[in-house]
């Protein structure tokens, strides 16, 4: 084999060699390139290097600026409520609470608004026909208790936690943006 000079340290090596016995860098053609960009990125005055950083940091304001209005919308400009938006969706997520307590059920409206015709179903593992109840309207920050007898199906058959296991509770309701309102919550 030959020798040939290393690109780097110009000691002599064997050619065809993958790494410089005296500095150590890879011979690869990638390598090579890398390092020559590297080498070329040093010996760059600085004022050239210098050009890069109000770039850099032009991209990165405009970056944060577009997030902000992005996110929290256009400065001065007044982001609708949920209720507001009539063409976003039929549906309104309800705030609420379900807790089985005993044998009766303790429903809170945790919205600021009051919940109007409202819909409880006691939806039974199988997925049965659910067992309802109608409330005419709890109001906003309320709480209503019901028992849970008071739940039927459409039968006439009355909810018994001892006889029939459920594993989900669904509120349906109106709101006052004249949209439906939802909320169903599990458990095993």
């Amino acid at each position: 084999m030959g020798t040939e000079k290393c690109p780097f340290c110009g000691q002599e090596i064997e050619a065809g060699a993958t790494k410089c016995f005296f500095c150590g860098a890879k011979l690869d053609e990638e390598s090579i390139e890398k390092r020559l960009e590297e080498l070329h990125y040093q010996e760059c005055p600085r004022s050239a290097r210098r050009i890069r950083r109000p770039v850099t940091l032009a991209v990165v304001v405009v970056g944060i600026v577009l997030g902000f209005v992005l996110f929290y919308g256009i400065p001065g400009r007044r982001n609708p409520s949920p209720l507001e938006r009539p063409s976003e969706s039929s549906m309104v997520r309800l705030n609420a609470r379900v807790t089985f307590a005993g044998a009766r059920f303790v429903i809170s409206n945790k919205d600021s608004f009051d919940w109007e015709n409202v819909k409880l179903e006691v939806v039974p593992a199988d997925f049965g026909e659910p067992f309802c109840l109608a409330v005419t309207r709890i109001p906003a920050g309320g709480t209503y208790t019901v028992g849970v007898v008071e739940f039927r199906r459409n039968d006439g058959a009355r909810f018994d936690p001892f006889s029939t296991k459920s594993e989900r509770f669904r509120i349906r309701c109106d709101t006052p943006g004249k949209r439906s309102g939802s909320y169903l919550a599990g458990w095993k």
